[in-house]
């Protein structure tokens, strides 16, 4: 990294600047870190490109498509400004070297680790092109090392900038030597120019050196078009794949996801880089540990004074979950405090929870007062009429609720829906509301197609001022570009995902991967110093376990980074694998149906030490298949379960007399996301408000929900706190422990 050049801003956005990564033709990429500490890398594009009406059509389309580009091996957008003067975007920085670095100074790497690469690699093209993009320009200098795997970088606006390139100059886009025949010959190009590039950066990190030799740019293409590819030093083992990617015909390679299937094997389990390079990016990562920290919170002239939420009553410290200091009075349910949010646990911060001797950041919920339910017949609209309500003299105000109704998360998406409708029967029932709320319903099925839809229905309806939705990530994920677009505020309480960012996004429950904070605490707290790292191949698996993964290692402990992928055959053998090496505690990063079947293959094997599950566990439907083999399993969770967390039961017991049935999960967030969004529209003091004017508000609006206390970080949207759940089973249920580190 270079330090910053006195034409560098200090900040984008919300983001601080710390130092210049990189520079190019067409900007410069510079090193941001986030309110909440996250670091991310910032392309700052130049004024004279942004001045180009074409290329900012270009770039703000790529930007919404790069957004789309969801796999684990590829570097995810969190953030862009399409429209900024100077526009920019953020991606997730990767503290690891890249693969030429690692390679030209250490030499190439054992066969083992090429095929690994190579099928990551290739998985992250599949990404790439399943969004319809072609990446362009594969190679070492755009592969990030990381610890559990490789990371493409500069998918997305690479066609962008290199449209503008090629119209401005006619130049040959890409790296010479690792760049396809066609493109060497400025044809048109597809998918299979980038799994020649793939080959070709394969032959690198096996031979270091590249496939059509070296020496002036003429030369290079010259080869690459006309001459076969020199592969004798290439280890056999290697050879078929790799040389079927070489073809200079097209149509005669690979597909991206045949590369990935053929080298599988050796992508799954254990370490993957020989040890010269993990100590490489083990000493990059803790240098990261010396970039200046996040400021402190400040508080605005409105405060009330603190910086923390308020504890839940009676909070008493348990063995293992110290209990909060310093915390605020409570403010009251629904309430609107001034209190500027409190910032998300940096990177610093958390590797001393993982020691054990830091408290977690504050961030509670309390139990909170509840209107009393009402009788009578379901008001489907939710104006509280035929209730001895009167609403002819407010205004009306409207939310749009997109749920799974009809499909895989029907049970949710019923109860989500229910319970919004309750919160906007009771804002309604109110002598002093001064406006009338309608829940304007769509159901998604959990498709991505009716998500957009749904999108659509609620911008054609001008009192829609913002949205709660989905109870599907993934619908979630594929209708955040058409609220976007339409520039509606989308509130969400089920999606964690760290890449779902953008300018609408609320994600009103803790992202995937601080909602392990609470585990790095347990583990340091019961002295478990040998830890079973286990990902299920998913991108949620990898949220949720890789940024544990990293904080553990760099404070001593030792750990176990273990993919069983989702859906593997024989999960007995791989227990049987991972008790061998005598874990402390094994840490499962998976869903619930991998989980049961991992909790029955653990106890087969006889391992008896801790066990820790994560948000996706918490759900009945893991109880009920792992039976017997659940008991004594440590649940982390951002949802307040209605059948054990105290502060919801008023909640609970209003959902029961008005709809005869007892809340599912996640039914209490989306009763306080309406209370969230009313509690914002109020302290506006106005009651004509646009779904423009709610974003700003949204994200600095501090409220008291039933289940949490909810605050947003302004610069992206994500929640401000904690806010995780702890759970042990117990009989075959969830018993509340508690939340954020605290007992009740």
């Amino acid at each position: 990294m270079e330090p910053l050049r006195s034409t560098d801003p200090a900040r984008i956005a919300g983001y601080r600047i710390l130092g210049r990564l990189g520079a190019g033709g067409m900007g410069v990429v510079l090193l941001g870190r986030s309110p909440g500490g996250a670091l991310v890398a910032i392309k700052l594009i130049r004024a004279e490109y942004a001045d180009d009406a074409g290329f900012r059509t270009r770039f703000r389309r790529e930007v919404a498509i790069a957004r789309q580009v969801r796999n684990r091996w590829a570097v995810p957008v969190v953030d862009a400004d399409t429209e900024a003067a100077a526009p920019w975007l953020a991606t997730e920085f990767v503290p690891g070297p890249p693969l030429s670095e690692a390679v030209g100074s250490g030499g190439p790497l054992p066969e083992r680790s090429v095929r690994a690469l190579g099928s990551m690699l290739a998985e992250a093209l599949e990404a790439v092109h399943g969004a319809g993009l072609v990446h362009r320009d594969v190679k070492p200098g755009n592969v990030l090392l990381g610890l559990d795997g490789p990371r493409l970088i500069d998918f997305g606006i690479a066609r962008a900038l290199d449209d503008t390139v090629l119209t401005a100059t006619d130049a040959i886009v890409g790296s010479p030597g690792f760049l396809s025949p066609e493109q060497a010959q400025g044809r048109r190009i597809g998918p299979p120019s980038d799994v020649f590039s793939l080959g070709c950066v394969l032959v690198y990190a096996a031979t270091g050196g590249r496939p059509f030799g070296s020496g002036p740019v003429e030369a290079m293409l010259f080869r690459t078009v006309h001459d076969p590819a020199e592969l004798g030093a290439l280890p056999p083992g290697l050879r078929p794949v790799v040389e079927a990617s070489l073809s200079k015909d097209p149509a005669g390679r690979p597909t991206a996801g045949d590369i990935r299937r053929s080298f599988a094997e050796d992508a799954s389990g254990g370490s993957w880089l020989p040890g010269p390079v993990t100590h490489l990016i083990a000493e990059r990562s803790a240098r990261m540990l010396a970039l200046p920290d996040i400021e402190a919170t400040s508080l605005d002239a409105g405060s009330t004074g603190g910086t923390g939420f308020p504890p839940h009553p009676g909070a008493t410290p348990q063995p293992g979950f110290p209990a909060q200091p310093g915390a605020t009075p409570a403010i009251g349910a629904g309430g609107r405090d001034t209190t500027a949010v409190p910032r998300s646990p940096g990177r610093r911060k958390f590797l001393a929870y993982v020691t054990g001797g830091a408290v977690l950041a504050a961030a509670g919920g309390t139990t909170a007062w509840l209107a009393t339910a009402f009788g009578g017949e379901k008001d489907p609209g939710g104006d509280g009429k035929g209730r001895g309500e009167t609403t002819a003299a407010r205004p009306e105000l409207r939310i749009g609720l997109q749920a799974d109704l009809t499909g895989p998360s029907a049970a949710t998406g019923k109860g989500q829906e229910r319970a919004a409708l309750l919160a906007v029967e009771e804002h309604n029932a109110r002598e002093d509301a001064p406006f009338t709320l309608r829940l304007v319903v769509a159901d998604d099925g959990g498709d991505e197609e009716k998500a957009k839809a749904a999108v659509r229905r609620f911008a054609e309806d001008p009192l829609v001022i913002a949205a709660i939705g989905a109870t599907g990530a993934d619908a979630a994920r594929e209708a955040l570009v058409a609220y976007d677009e339409v520039a509606l505020p989308l509130l969400s309480v089920v999606d964690g995902d760290t890449r779902n960012l953008n300018r609408i996004f609320l994600s009103a429950r803790p992202r995937n991967d601080m909602q392990m904070l609470p585990v790095a605490q347990y583990l340091g707290a019961k002295g478990l110093h040998t830890v079973a790292l286990v990902d299920d191949g998913t991108e949620y698996g990898r949220q949720t376990t890789r940024f544990l993964d990293a904080g553990l290692r760099g404070n001593g402990r030792t750990v176990f980074a273990e993919t069983v992928r989702e859906g593997t055959a024989d999960l007995d053998a791989e227990a049987g694998r991972i008790v061998a090496k005598k874990p402390d505690a094994v840490v499962y990063g998976g869903g619930w149906r991998d989980a049961a079947r991992f909790a029955r293959a653990l106890t087969k094997a006889g391992f008896r030490g801790a066990r820790l599950g994560t948000q996706a566990v918490h759900d009945p439907r893991f109880l009920a298949e792992a039976g017997e083999d659940a008991a004594g399993w440590l649940v982390v969770s951002t949802a307040a379960d209605p059948a054990s967390v105290p502060s919801v039961e008023a909640f609970a017991a209003a959902y029961r007399k008005r709809f005869d049935g007892a809340p599912p999960l996640l039914a209490a967030e989306a009763y306080d996301a309406v209370g969230l969004i009313a509690a914002c529209v109020e302290g506006t003091g106005r009651t004509s408000v646009t779904r423009q004017d709610m974003l700003p508000v949204l994200r600095t609006t501090r409220y008291k929900g039933v289940s949490k206390s909810y605050a947003f970080e302004p610069a992206n949207g994500m929640y401000a706190g904690t806010g995780v759940f702890i759970y042990r089973v117990e009989r075959g249920k969830f018993r509340y422990v508690g939340m954020d580190g605290r007992e009740v």
